[in-house]
């Protein structure tokens, strides 16, 4: 049996999702979503390697199979969580304003549960009470994205080695180097 190696990924980075996908819905969940196995996206999802890059519609295919199996999507997660971090948003906020997000959080999430326990009651949900469901929800993320940004998640990877050399794509791979 191969020995795992441990590879650092940062929280929320598009490696660490292209992981957390392969540990959710294995090999047959990758085949059944881009068609493609587990060997690519292990690949993807190093850093270090030089052909990690995600095709946007293995990254989109990705995501659909996850959403329709109940695991979010994670890829669009991360892909937000980075674009907020790069638009220079900061982390420097005091651990008061950090309880006080989570508590926003547990009170839109009661907000969203209570809303859709009134709408399935009769066992149909309708328009009305959908577009409710879906303000309760968006106001919940909004939260979620504003405790993301206060504890700094989404650093992207700077793409080196641990001796502080640019990662290079190596000749057999055919791709460019910056």
């Amino acid at each position: 049996m191969k020995e795992k190696r441990y590879i650092k990924r940062n929280p929320y980075s598009i490696e660490d999702s292209i992981k957390d996908i392969i540990e959710k819905i294995g090999d047959k969940g990758l085949k059944d979503a881009t068609g493609k196995g587990k060997d690519t996206f292990l690949k993807k999802s190093n850093p270090e390697h030089p052909g990690r890059h995600i095709d946007l519609k293995d990254a989109v295919d990705l995501d659909i199979y996850c959403r329709k199996n109940g695991f979010g999507t994670p890829l669009l997660e991360s892909y937000k969580t980075i674009l907020d971090k790069a638009t220079g948003i900061s982390s420097n906020y005091k651990p008061d304003e950090i309880r006080q997000t989570v508590t926003k959080i547990l009170e839109e999430l009661g907000d969203v549960s209570e809303t859709v326990s009134s709408a399935i009651k009769d066992g149909k949900v309708t328009e009305t009470e959908k577009n409710k469901i879906s303000k309760e929800i968006k106001e919940l993320e909004i939260q979620i994205s504003t405790i993301k940004k206060q504890v700094g998640l989404g650093e992207k990877h700077d793409y080196k080695y641990k001796t502080g050399e640019k990662i290079k794509n190596r000749d057999e791979d055919g791709l460019k180097s910056d």
